[in-house]
């Protein structure tokens, strides 16, 4: 949800009908709210959600048709078709955004917003409808709810039908003041508002010159814009996920949880089991197992594996860059499966020898991860290439040291960005002590550590924060995915 001020007069508006108006009619106002907002962010995105929706929901409804007559083939043909044409429409879109932008008409045609995370969502549909995991909706307000329910549109999560929609069936006993419903929601929109305006958007007034000209700068600047960027993408794209399951509770909707934690991770294997968590169950749901998962040897699994890290480098963009991206976390989970079924796990019986090779393990996995970062942010897998290369040769750059340090905007005020690192591993570690999201886990400290921490971060959002006029939902860098 971008943090714009009409953006946030709509939150505002609806919280209060939701809870004055009757509660059967609460479905209704949440899907009023979430067009709205569509149509205000997007006109294009508000046409191509209402048309996917309602060709799923009619799919939806004959595939249930036919299988509720034991017509299983005939239920299976439907899915497959109604499968196709969302995974086409997807490609198509994708693609198109890189067909020449001259031509007005591909001009049109390039991806709305939201449409990668929808379109998941509407195949994830269908194909839980032939296997009989849930029923189609034959109420077509609550289907269009469940596929531009506002606060998951821009970026997601990626939701189950089954989970979204028993939820929405259940809103009449929602009520404002219970389950702590306040305490949890306030530090967890905190936590997204700070990872956001605070980090992420400090981190990206750098990272973008790094990135993009690489050849004007040395080895030292380069490798800390390699560390920068790896934390500007997690603090973005975990603070705008914090803040869709934070409006998602004020309506009594839990949200999945897309984060925990990654970077604190001993192997690339968790590492993704903690990062863009819908993203990463819905290819292992979806693609993984129905290709056979690790079921048929372990040739076949790292084939498997291959392949879905290659269908989500696609998913993320288009171009060589996206597929290096991806492949690379193919091989890194390829490498460590390897490595576990030929070495196997060793037990370290010294303490102090196992909670260093924990830490190593920690180490190494970030900067697998931050590696393969650089070919997601750079403009070209060339520039990306050039950007390695100079990080790990030793060299000043094309201008002296303090003309960099000018270029990047670099002034005395802004130096303390050193500690950036030191507090987002402050605020991770309160969540894996707890095994908590920030939200819940904030929780379970005591008043005194709760209150100091959420006052810290209300004064950095005031004193440090990014936003005013000029700021808008374009900011947010998984918003193009």
């Amino acid at each position: 949800m971008p943090f714009k001020i009409d953006s946030f007069i709509l939150l505002f508006a609806t919280v209060f009908l939701f809870y004055i108006i009757r509660s059967k009619f609460r479905p209704y106002v949440l899907l009023l709210a979430s067009l709205v907002f569509i149509y205000r962010l997007d006109v294009r995105s508000f046409a191509w959600v209402i048309a996917t929706s309602a060709i799923v929901y009619g799919f939806g409804l004959l595939e249930d048709r036919a299988i509720s007559e034991d017509k299983h083939k005939q239920a299976k043909v439907i899915a497959t078709i109604g499968v196709c044409i969302s995974i086409i429409s997807l490609v198509v879109l994708k693609y198109s955004a890189k067909w020449s932008l001259s031509d007005k008409i591909m001009e049109q045609l390039i991806i709305p917003i939201g449409f990668s995370y929808y379109i998941f969502q509407a195949i994830s549909y269908q194909v839980d409808i032939y296997q009989g995991k849930t029923k189609a909706e034959k109420n077509p307000a609550y289907f269009l709810l469940y596929m531009c329910f506002f606060p998951k549109f821009v970026s997601g999560p990626i939701e189950r039908p089954q989970d979204f929609l028993s939820q929405v069936k259940e809103l009449d006993k929602v009520r404002f003041f219970a389950d702590q419903r306040l305490s949890i929601v306030f530090p967890t929109m905190l936590y997204g508002f700070f990872m956001k305006v605070v980090m992420a958007d400090r981190l990206a007034i750098y990272t973008p010159k790094l990135l993009n000209y690489p050849h004007i700068f040395g080895s030292k600047w380069l490798f800390a814009g390699f560390i920068m960027y790896t934390l500007q993408i997690y603090c973005d794209f975990a603070g705008y996920s914090a803040l869709a399951v934070g409006v998602g509770r004020l309506f009594g909707i839990r949200l999945k949880e897309n984060f925990f934690v990654p970077y604190l991770t001993p192997d690339i294997s968790v590492f993704w089991r903690r990062w863009h968590m819908s993203l990463s169950t819905w290819l292992r749901d979806y693609v993984y197992i129905p290709l056979g998962g690790n079921r048929k040897g372990l040739f076949r699994k790292i084939i498997n594996t291959l392949i879905v890290f290659l269908v989500c480098g696609m998913w993320h963009g288009v171009g060589l860059s996206f597929v290096i991206w991806g492949l690379l976390h193919g091989i890194y989970i390829t490498i460590h499966t390897l490595y576990r079924n030929f070495a196997g796990k060793r037990q370290i019986k010294n303490k102090f020898l196992s909670v260093s090779r924990y830490l190593v393990d920690i180490v190494v996995t970030f900067f697998c991860v931050a590696l393969a970062w650089i070919f997601f942010g750079a403009p070209s897998t060339k520039f990306a290439l050039n950007y390695i290369f100079r990080m790990f040769t030793i060299g000043v750059g094309e201008v002296p040291m303090e003309a960099q340090t000018i270029e990047l905007g670099v002034g005395m005020m802004d130096r303390n960005i050193i500690v950036f690192p030191l507090i987002i591993l402050f605020l991770d570690i309160i969540c894996l002590v707890k095994k908590l999201p920030f939200g819940e886990a904030l929780m379970k400290y005591p008043a005194v550590f709760r209150y100091s921490v959420e006052f810290v971060m209300i004064m950095g959002i005031f004193l440090l924060g990014i936003y005013g006029p000029g700021y808008n939902a374009q900011d947010f860098m998984y918003m193009n995915f």
